[in-house]
């Protein structure tokens, strides 16, 4: 009986932790129409990072920084641009529970990253 008492704890607690952490998912090989050039790319980039509050920097020629802060959180992801792709990987943040050693972080992270991603994408298709 204290065997599956504590079963039941575990599964309990193990269950509640994986409701509030995900792992932190880098977006990859982000397809880029080869008629944009670098420039114009890094202000659609810009532009759709402000439909829900990013701000983009640019760090190098190649690299963006954008970062966004929704009440308490605060997150920050690095864009790599490339020839015909781009990809968005984890930088930093704050008061996301984020945990290097298992690359968990809150689970909304995913989703804003994502968001910020689809933004990308529609901003790539318009002229």
């Amino acid at each position: 009986m204290k065997t599956l008492k504590y079963f039941i704890l575990t599964l309990l607690f193990s269950f509640s932790a994986s409701t509030y952490a995900a792992k932190a998912e880098p977006v990859l090989n982000q397809p880029v129409p080869n008629t944009i050039s670098t420039e114009q790319l890094v202000k659609k980039i810009t532009k759709a990072g402000l439909v829900r509050g990013w701000q983009v920097q640019k760090e190098a020629k190649d690299q963006l920084t954008a970062d966004i802060h929704v009440r308490s959180h605060y997150v920050a992801v690095n864009i790599s641009l490339h020839d015909n792709s781009y990809d968005i990987t984890y930088r930093d943040s704050k008061n996301m529970k984020y945990d290097e050693a298992s690359g968990t972080i809150h689970r909304k992270y995913n989703g804003w990253v994502g968001n910020l991603n689809k933004d990308i994408q529609r901003e790539l298709l318009s002229e």
